[in-house]
């Protein structure tokens, strides 16, 4: 039996992909591994989407070569967002590795180590368990000029419902408590299918399913955003009051320069109305940095925005010039140490108000579900409705709680990313 392992780099959206890839090699016989230099078989699924992703997928490649060149395992098989991007140089310059397959060919990947036509089976989860991404669609058509991921993944082409509730069932037969709704964009679902498929039909649909105690969505573009899915998180019984809403900027020369569409009057208004009508809504958001042509005015726009609005969670970026993206020709001429500046000055900002939020938290009942124990600690670490696995905030609480478990906790204490609880009711795993 060979035993193989995979090391999954970059997205969630990727992650799904190594999932697949999994479930198909364990359908032919092969046995998976935890710890790379124990398998035969190495397969890293690249990212390709900013330089230091890039540097990362090469950095990990030499480093399966290396246990390759020791004899601790036979091949090194390279597949995902580089490998669609950069193949033939890849090739040339890693003649070390087995195979280079891009994002489109997951059957490949199986067909060429299984030395035979692989068997359709459910994919095999690499998260937790307790929760799962469900991919909706596949590519992008927003071309933002920054972005490569079009010339990665293509034009975006949506799932169709059936696909994806049968992938929902699977998950709930596997035990999933929490569902991860991801696209490139999830607000354009279904555009490329007819009038009648769309992102808040197909949540309903999920949410119909009374098969998932939290759904949440993810990458919700401001531009796209369809105001019917206020209704449907409202009306829901799963669907969490959680939207991730990727604005990158503020400014609206700046939203114009990197082809986002609209303006910043635009997600003001979009943010106010989210907040009025949505109660208890937790609001993630993404910035950008350092892209041509962000004066400090522009910048200061910006900052001042995060500390008004006072998201609830927020990640940030510099910008990297990536080949052939539209805003590749506009080059790269802020210097690094003022990009550095900028993301530290924005997120000291958010680090201030994501303090502030937790500390109003203290005295409160939440209810958590548990990700993981920590036996060098005795400390169970979980997260409340308003944090998405990975990215957001941590509820911490000493003792050991099953992990995939819903309990109830007091917060006693807060840090500015954390929450110190204490058990107050075990409630029986959904």
């Amino acid at each position: 039996m060979k035993k193989f392992n995979i090391i999954s780099l970059g997205c969630s959206k990727n992650l799904v992909d190594s999932e697949e890839v999994k479930g198909l090699l364990l359908s032919g016989g092969f046995k998976y591994v935890e710890a790379a230099e124990e398998s035969d078989i190495l397969i890293i699924n690249t990212c390709g989407f900013i330089l230091p992703a890039k540097e990362e997928s090469i950095n990990t490649i030499l480093q399966a070569i290396k246990l390759k060149e020791n004899g601790q395992i036979k091949s090194v098989i390279v597949m995902g967002c580089l490998s669609q991007r950069y193949r033939e140089e890849l090739k040339k310059e890693l003649p070390e590795v087995d195979a280079f397959f891009g994002v489109d060919e997951i059957q490949d990947v199986a067909k060429y180590l299984l030395h035979r036509d692989a068997i359709p089976a459910p994919r095999s989860l690499m998260t937790p368990g307790h929760y799962a991404f469900l991919k909706i669609a596949e590519g992008c058509n927003n071309n933002c000029a920054y972005c490569a991921i079009p010339l990665i993944r293509g034009k975006q082409v949506s799932l169709k419902p059936d696909i994806i509730l049968k992938d929902a069932e699977n998950l709930a037969k596997q035990g999933v408590k929490e569902l991860i709704v991801i696209a490139q964009d999830t607000t354009t679902y279904g555009w490329d299918l007819g009038k009648d498929i769309r992102l808040p039909k197909l949540l309903r649909d999920l949410d119909a399913m009374n098969a998932f105690p939290w759904i949440r969505l993810h990458y919700a573009h401001p531009a796209h955003f369809d105001l019917e899915l206020i209704d449907v998180i409202n009306e829901s019984k799963s669907i969490l009051p959680y939207i991730d809403i990727p604005i990158q900027h503020i400014q609206t020369d700046m939203i114009r320069a990197m082809k986002r569409g609209k303006d910043g009057e635009h997600i003001r208004e979009l943010i106010t109305k989210l907040r009025a009508e949505i109660p208890n809504l937790s609001l993630r958001t993404t910035v950008m940095v350092g892209f041509p042509g962000e004066t400090e005015e522009a910048f200061n726009e910006l900052l001042e925005f995060v500390k008004e609005t006072k998201f609830d969670r927020l990640g940030g970026f510099t910008y990297s010039q990536e080949d052939g993206t539209p805003a590749e020709s506009l080059g790269d001429p802020i210097p690094e140490g003022i990009k550095q500046r900028r993301l530290e000055a924005i997120m000291t900002a958010q680090q201030e108000i994501s303090l502030e939020k937790n500390q109003a938290l203290i005295g409160t009942t939440q209810k958590i579900l548990i990700d993981t124990y920590d036996s060098l600690s005795g400390d169970s670490y979980g997260r409340t409705f308003r944090d998405s696995p990975d990215i957001d905030n941590r509820v911490i609480i000493p003792g050991e709680l099953k992990k995939g478990e819903f309990v109830d906790v007091e917060i006693i204490d807060a840090v500015d990313y954390d929450l110190l609880a204490e058990l107050v009711i075990n409630i029986q795993s959904l």
